[in-house]
């Protein structure tokens, strides 16, 4: 009988002590593997935890918001580059990134993670964007960052295959929201097919 006890004495020290109150901060995923070959892969780190697009268990309408999108083309006779990312486990967190290159087709190389204007409105547009309403590194966020003309970073476009249909890349990037609370995305890679807008 001292033994039953013994046992369910150690046995609740250890649920008790392996548990944490931050442990739905752990994140158990990895970031992908940087490849060019149109896996439809994605992953970057937001102020050090690890981000990959997913869609929770319970997603309600899974239709109208995709875990991992890219269009790519002409569009009103300028190519625009538009890759949005979507998870909603525990919280939301979405990724947009946006390039918009006039009447030149994206080619490999770098680009800005800022802001652009466009010519047609006038109207500025950042080319990074995040929005969280989950824990991120055990701090809880509700908010929505932008890149602007002040702060951004880079993307890399490595590989654009126009007959497979994808483009593959890496990029990083600051950005602010409206009470100047900042984040920092980096290590971003994503491999990922394209439909034309």
């Amino acid at each position: 009988m001292k033994r039953i006890y013994l046992f369910l004495i150690a046995s609740l020290f250890f649920v008790f002590t392996g548990c944490d109150a931050d442990d739905d901060d752990v994140v158990d995923e990895e970031l992908p593997a940087s490849t060019i070959a149109g896996f439809n892969t994605f992953g970057c780190l937001i102020n050090e935890q690890v981000y990959v697009p997913e869609k929770g268990s319970f997603c309600l309408d899974c239709a109208d918001a995709p875990k991992l999108q890219l269009t790519y083309g002409e569009v009103f006779e300028e190519y625009r580059f538009s890759l949005g990312t979507f998870n909603d486990t525990d919280g939301d967190v979405s990724i947009t990134l946006e390039l918009f290159n006039g009447t030149e087709p994206l080619t490999e190389g770098l680009y800005s993670l800022s802001q652009t204007t466009l010519e047609a409105s006038d109207m500025p547009i950042a080319n990074a964007t995040c929005r969280i309403n989950k824990k991120i590194s055990g701090e809880k966020i509700e908010s929505e960052f932008y890149s602007n003309e002040s702060i951004g970073g880079v993307l890399e476009i490595i590989k654009i295959d126009e007959e497979k249909k994808f483009i593959s890349g890496t990029f990083y990037f600051s950005a602010v929201d409206g009470n100047g609370q900042f984040i920092n995305i980096t290590d971003g890679r994503f491999d990922v097919t394209y439909k034309s807008f």
